[in-house]
């Protein structure tokens, strides 16, 4: 439901401001979690030994995982 230009959502209205504040910190972390995957991955090329970089290279594949169904989740609820 739009009153006045604002969402009503579960009984409050959420002005654009505070939408526009919540993508910005969904964003924001979504490219913290990006850099956090490529800087693993930056690490794991940078070690000898191929155990280290497998372990590496799936922690990183772990974080983006797991950032992804976080920001899929936070994303579905600034949408609804």
């Amino acid at each position: 439901m739009v009153v006045d230009g604002r969402r009503r959502d579960r009984g409050r209205a959420v002005s654009p401001r505070v939408d526009e504040l919540l993508e910005a910190a969904v964003n924001a972390y979504e490219d913290m979690i990006r850099r956090s995957c490529d800087l693993q991955r930056t690490l794991a090329h940078a070690l000898p030994h191929g155990p280290a970089r497998s372990l590496l290279n799936t922690t990183a594949d772990l974080t983006r995982d797991v950032g992804a169904v976080q920001l899929s989740g936070a994303r579905w609820l600034l949408d609804s």
